[in-house]
């Protein structure tokens, strides 16, 4: 009688303990501007002992803010649990809002507890009772802006040469810097007529801080052109949450000149898809009336292929004389962007990294494809 009585009253008081727990929620900062963050914690502690009680938390959806998380902890403090969970708000719309958090509270049901009085030790998963938890509304204002950036930024570009040889590129490096929100920065684009533009994929380092994304976002572009022609400027406008106002960064525009003295892409496409002689074919019309169709044969494919020796000749030396990773990067791209890019690429990353590279083993490759 005495151990059922005692089983009676550990589960009473496991019911009646199950709901006893505490949620504190609060954001660093309720009046934001459109796209500024703020940091969003929720604390819930256990008021009484117990292992296996949880909690399940899923962002809402369908309102106005965007959620990152930061953080999420479970630590016991004698015997009482706590969690935490620390979110990135990013307001996305102006307004007036009323946030609503929803967690689920996780309690173990009287079936689970029956089975630990039992003594049964063959239950894998214990059963559980869901409950949302009653929170309080989180006030909210957003008030507008004009721009889709707000925090704290700067902008550089850098061009590392402004007067080259005909279809040699050039290269431009794009930097932003900075806090905010800088997950919602999209590639650049150049459109210039008569200049091919080639465009690498941004390389972005950033980290989530309480106040937004923190780091550097860096774009790098090639700019193959035959005659001169002009680099416009980019512009970055952006809300400063230092200043409280519209702020426009703008890099400068550059103006490529191209000396006298380059390769010409005529010249190049000239050796390289056509006989250096041009071939007439009327000539040769009477071997076929005297019936020397073997020599005629012989004759047509050593005139033909001679030019093309003498291209392939004339590239391998250009690929023997190149002696560092940018000459000879910028000698396949004025060649065959499309057949050497994965040369190409290897020959970028070395050349903006600073890094080493086999010139050797670059270069038969190049050969083999010629």
């Amino acid at each position: 009688m005495k151990r059922i009585l005692g089983s009676m009253l550990l589960l009473t008081l496991s019911l009646w303990g199950r709901s006893v727990y505490h949620w504190d929620v609060s954001v660093d900062n309720p009046s934001l501007f459109l796209h500024e963050a703020t940091q969003l914690t929720m604390k819930c502690v256990y008021e009484k002992e117990g292992k296996n009680d949880d909690v399940e938390f899923s962002p809402p959806k369908n309102v106005p803010f965007e959620f990152k998380l930061l953080r999420e902890d479970r630590s016991f403090i004698e015997g009482r649990q706590h969690i935490v969970y620390e979110y990135l708000l990013f307001a996305r719309a102006e307004g007036n809002y009323s946030l609503k958090v929803e967690p689920k509270m996780l309690f173990t049901t009287q079936s689970a507890i029956n089975n630990i009085i039992i003594g049964r030790d063959n239950v894998n998963d214990l059963e559980v009772e869901k409950e949302v938890a009653q929170i309080d509304p989180i006030e909210i204002q957003v008030k507008g802006t004009q721009s889709d950036f707000a925090g704290r930024f700067t902008l550089t570009s850098t061009l590392d040469q402004e007067k080259v040889s005909a279809f040699e590129p050039v290269h431009l490096e794009l930097r932003i810097k900075g806090q905010g929100n800088m997950q919602d920065i999209t590639p650049f684009n150049f459109a210039i007529e008569g200049v091919e533009v080639f465009v690498d994929e941004p390389e972005v380092k950033m980290v989530m801080t309480p106040h937004g994304y923190e780091g550097e976002w860096v774009q790098r572009f090639a700019f193959v052109g035959e005659k001169a022609f002009e680099i416009p400027a980019i512009t970055l406008q952006y809300f400063d949450l230092d200043q409280h106002k519209q702020v426009y960064l703008q890099t400068q525009s550059f103006t490529v000149q191209i000396k006298s003295d380059g390769l010409s892409r005529a010249s190049l496409v000239d050796d390289i898809d056509s006989p250096s002689t041009q071939i007439k074919w009327s000539e040769y019309l009477s071997y076929l009336y005297y019936g020397l169709s073997f020599i005629f044969g012989f004759m047509v494919a050593k005139l033909v292929r001679l030019p093309k020796r003498k291209v392939k000749n004339a590239q391998f030396e250009a690929l023997n004389n190149a002696k560092t990773a940018k000459e000879l990067m910028n000698l396949l791209l004025q060649l065959d962007h499309v057949k050497y890019a994965n040369e190409i690429e290897q020959l970028e990353t070395a050349v903006y990294a600073k890094a080493s590279v086999d010139l050797t083993q670059i270069k038969k490759r190049v050969k083999k494809k010629a």
